[in-house]
């Protein structure tokens, strides 16, 4: 008999428990990373500038080829090396002398757990039938937006109190422990997850593998507009997200809580919105809830260059919770497309392809961001910036049926279809 909710289906419910033992406990070692570096080694500004790059560029580098073995071989097995792995160089950069030993081992556990996005994306294809793929989808992305909340503030204060070694220490144990529930999802073996590639000869070659996964994104108008259309909004918001502790600074120079404060609200209003996600079951207008992430973005954004000295808090912690939504709207809907409009046989490199370009961003989109706050004004760029992802948005929302070729019947009987 068919699962009737996702709770009901195990193999699920124990790989969410693997990703949000993880998840929460990565977020403490990001904040444990960023204290022993600055406060404890007191580290050149230059080294401190090298972490983020150090956990970005292997998924920009790596996360397509990896996507490739995600669609050949045993997810769970490869996530169980993954993360045995990073729980071991976890343990090393406990035991790191200096940030010159602990920036290589940052590097080396960023890519072994690089596997970990497109195999979790090809498990939930495999194990999670089309009619829950929603539910799945807000599940994950909510646990995703909780740890960012509480991860940062458990760290911080774990840190603070004892020492940010045990932050990371913290983490190795979360990775062994995510480890030993994938032990449990490979015994359990109800459900072939060994390879997607049933279609491809056995002696298909790597390179060719990973043309094809190229292929697929070029050949589906719905992938190809909707990555096209992530990845330009995602550049615009990279360019001034780690602009905003300097615009606060500007304005409230004496409520550095506020940077915290915002992140908090930000996180808050994506997991709202992925908790109102998750009482549907079927969504096909990907335009709306893009254009509708890029538009809420862009309003929490543009307001936030209009904040003034002496801004009460709630104005700029309500513009947090709006951008929040658009956060929130984005990652349910790259997330659906890329379960929906994929194959069992290619979701592992579609995803590796979409990670890796989204980490591109990352490590470029920053630098550019921080030269035109230089050169013009931060209130001017986050007015610029919230001005062009309105535009974004408003022409996703209102062109979406040409843009991703929705059909009008299509959104009045199929669109949205709530829970009963």
């Amino acid at each position: 008999m068919e699962n009737t909710s996702i709770w009901k289906n195990n193999t699920f419910m124990r790989l969410f428990s693997s990703y949000s033992v993880s998840m929460l406990c990565r977020w403490f070692d990001m904040v444990a990373v960023m204290i022993l570096f600055s406060y404890v080694w007191e580290a050149d500004p230059f080294i401190i500038a090298l972490i983020p790059v150090a956990f970005a560029l292997p998924h920009a580098l790596f996360s397509q080829f990896f996507g490739i073995l995600a669609d050949r071989f045993n997810k769970v097995k490869l996530m169980l090396v993954a993360d045995v792995s990073t729980a071991i160089l976890t343990l090393f950069l406990f035991m790191a002398p200096n940030p010159w030993i602990a920036l290589p081992i940052i590097m080396l556990r960023a890519t072994l757990t690089v596997i970990h996005y497109p195999a979790q994306q090809a498990l939930i294809k495999n194990i999670v039938e089309e009619k829950l793929i929603v539910k799945a989808v807000t599940l994950n992305g909510s646990v995703d937006q909780l740890s960012k909340i509480i991860g940062p503030f458990l760290g911080g204060a774990l840190a603070s109190a004892f020492s940010p070694e045990l932050c990371i220490l913290f983490n190795a144990v979360a990775y062994a422990l995510s480890a030993f529930i994938m032990i449990s999802v490979l015994k359990k073996g109800k459900i072939d997850i060994q390879s997607n590639l049933e279609g491809e000869s056995s002696d298909t070659s790597f390179w060719q593998s990973w043309r094809e996964g190229w292929s697929t994104v070029f050949k589906s108008r719905i992938l190809l507009v909707s990555i096209t259309f992530s990845l330009l909004s995602f550049i615009v918001i990279q360019m001034v997200d780690a602009q905003i502790a300097v615009l606060l600074r500007e304005i409230a120079p004496s409520r550095p809580e506020l940077v915290g404060w915002l992140m908090g609200a930000a996180g808050a209003g994506a997991f709202v919105i992925l908790l109102i996600m998750n009482r549907f079951n079927k969504i096909q207008t990907y335009g709306l809830f893009l254009g509708g992430s890029a538009l809420c973005i862009g309003i929490g954004f543009g307001g936030m260059g209009f904040l003034y000295a002496g801004v009460p808090n709630y104005i700029p912690i309500s513009l947090g919770f709006v951008a929040g939504l658009g956060v929130g709207l984005f990652s349910f809907g790259i997330n659906l497309v890329l379960q929906k409009e994929s194959t069992n046989e290619n979701i592992g490199r579609v995803s590796g392809i979409f990670s890796s370009l989204t980490s591109l961003m990352v490590l470029v989109a920053p630098l550019v961001g921080g030269i035109l706050v230089r050169v013009i004004s931060v209130t001017v760029v986050y007015q610029f910036i919230g001005l062009s992802l309105f535009a974004i948005g408003i022409t996703g929302i209102i062109f979406r049926k040409a843009l991703w070729r929705e059909s009008s019947k299509k959104d009045s009987t199929n669109s949205v279809a709530k829970t009963l």
